[in-house]
């Protein structure tokens, strides 16, 4: 966890109002036309800005946004694998820097639950002077936790502040945490502010990213949103940018097969040989009858899907994982990921030496 300190008034003061890790991902500008959360309005004597949505600056050249804002900003449908295009990011809080291109991160498109709508970036150049990473916190941010919010709306796309408070879990997706606007007080969280950083007022740092806001106009607009909290991202390699520890989440609810597929893809036991030296670690009736793929993933899934139809199976892809990889943090979350699946077939296997939840 990384915290700015307590109180500090001229800390907060620059760290929120100012913001230098604010980012703005914008449209492709190479073609005409709409997209959804497309945001700006041209200024006499000014070229129009088109804004997909916000992101958050991360140390190591590193950013994090909503998925949905970067199919936007490359007018593309949902997609569930990452794109390889990349996205224009620009720097709000630096007048005059120009924008730098990024793109995701390797495994840092989350389409799934239960983050299901987070995409990691990565900057292919470096942020201008008078930019700073975001002091971030990947603990649980609580209940009724006053926030602050900067987003593009379409009627102010060079950005505006919204007051909020945190309610609970619950909404779009199980464990996203529900924002409820401050009782009319200036601007709402609405369309425009998707991928933007959720600045906590108490601890002084950045707990999650807006994903969603209940657009019900009538009888007059709302004032509910909801954010991902970076918690979610605790048992992923990013982690540690995120200021959590890489330890998996205790309260992890049920797994389908792509949780687990994600897990053992993270754990690098089928690279650099596309799982062939995993498979020959298998048993003969499950290794000989897994479907073949050209896709990693699909390829993965199948494995996945077959050591399900076993009643062994399970506990001998467990077995065979952690033969190639040890005991690695990866290999704990995968081990995680499939006790979930499977509970009755491996709830009596630890997740390794040192393991917590």
């Amino acid at each position: 966890m990384v915290r700015t300190g307590s109180g500090g008034t001229r800390q907060d003061s620059r760290a929120a109002t100012e913001a230098p890790w604010r980012l703005r991902v914008l449209v492709r500008t190479d073609e005409a036309g709409t997209a959804d959360d497309v945001t700006g309005r041209p200024e006499a004597g000014r070229r129009r800005t088109r804004v997909a949505g916000a992101a958050v600056l991360l140390s190591g050249g590193l950013a994090v946004t909503c998925a949905h804002v970067v199919e936007a900003a490359l007018r593309r449908p949902r997609l569930e694998e990452a794109p390889e295009d990349t996205v224009q990011v620009d720097f709000p809080a630096v007048p005059g820097a120009g924008p730098v291109a990024a793109r995701v991160a390797g495994e840092g498109w989350f389409r799934r639950a239960p983050a299901s709508d987070l995409a990691v970036l990565r900057l292919t150049g470096p942020p201008p002077p008078g930019t700073a990473a975001a002091p971030v916190d990947a603990t649980d941010p609580g209940a009724d936790v006053p926030v602050l919010v900067f987003g593009h709306p379409p009627d102010a796309p060079d950005g505006v502040w919204a007051r909020a408070r945190t309610v609970a879990a619950g909404g779009p997706q199980a464990r996203w945490l529900q924002l409820d606007g401050d009782d009319g007080l200036g601007a709402r969280i609405e369309q425009g502010f998707s991928g933007a950083g959720v600045w906590d007022r108490r601890s002084h740092t950045v707990t999650g990213v807006v994903s969603s806001v209940l657009n019900r106009a009538a009888p007059i607009p709302t004032r509910v949103a909801w954010m991902i909290p970076f918690a979610l991202l605790s048992a992923t390699r990013f982690a540690p940018d995120l200021g959590g520890s890489g330890e998996p989440l205790g309260a992890a609810g049920p797994a389908d097969p792509w949780d687990v597929v994600d897990a053992l893809l993270a754990t690098g036991a089928v690279t650099p040989d596309g799982g062939s030296g995993l498979l020959s670690l298998l048993p003969g009736h499950i290794a000989g009858g897994v479907p073949r793929a050209d896709r990693p993933r699909l390829q993965v899934f199948h494995l996945v899907r077959r050591c399900g139809d076993f009643g062994d199976g399970p506990g001998e892809l467990v077995r065979a994982v952690r033969e190639l990889e040890g005991d690695s943090i990866s290999v704990r979350h995968f081990v995680d990921a499939a006790k979930r699946l499977w509970p009755d077939r491996l709830g009596g296997i630890d997740g390794g030496p040192g393991h917590h939840g």
